[in-house]
């Protein structure tokens, strides 16, 4: 089965790094891109009385960290010789902003972490994983 694009869902939790290098090692393999996808949530910023410009400089804030964290992969994918592209977005549904950019990037696959960096993780699979699981159109690898 070709996987000529793969999607790495990534929220800097221990799991997404293992999805992220799960990924990597199948790219190397397949010549394939992979493609990172970090989602900000626009609904956790605050309290509904919050001024509309802190919330604003939180997503910018967010963003810029993001950037940051995400510069590490770009560095692990170029030692691998893996084609990366990054991808961030903001949502109010995470899942649904990942099966809408791979329906939209045509993804082949979809390497997502068991759990995110939520506070409270189910007792078998991740809120997010287990709706990408049911939704998604392509194969989805879960990584523990």
């Amino acid at each position: 089965m070709a996987f000529s694009k793969i999607l790495v869902p990534f929220d800097a939790s221990v799991y997404s790094m293992r999805a992220f290098k799960a990924a990597l090692a199948i790219a190397k393999r397949k010549k394939s891109v992979v493609h990172v996808l970090t989602c900000l949530e626009k609904g956790n910023l605050g309290a509904w009385y919050i001024d509309k410009r802190i919330n604003k400089q939180i997503m910018k804030d967010a963003k810029d960290f993001a950037k940051k964290s995400l510069s590490r992969l770009e560095k692990l994918a170029a030692n691998e010789e893996v084609q990366i592209s990054i991808h961030i977005q903001e949502t109010k549904s995470i899942a649904k902003e990942i099966i809408s950019f791979s329906d939209s990037k045509k993804i082949s696959l979809i390497v997502i972490g068991s759990h995110g960096q939520t506070g409270f993780n189910r007792m078998i699979l991740g809120s997010v994983s287990n709706k990408v699981s049911q939704l998604a159109k392509c194969p989805v690898l879960i990584i523990r």
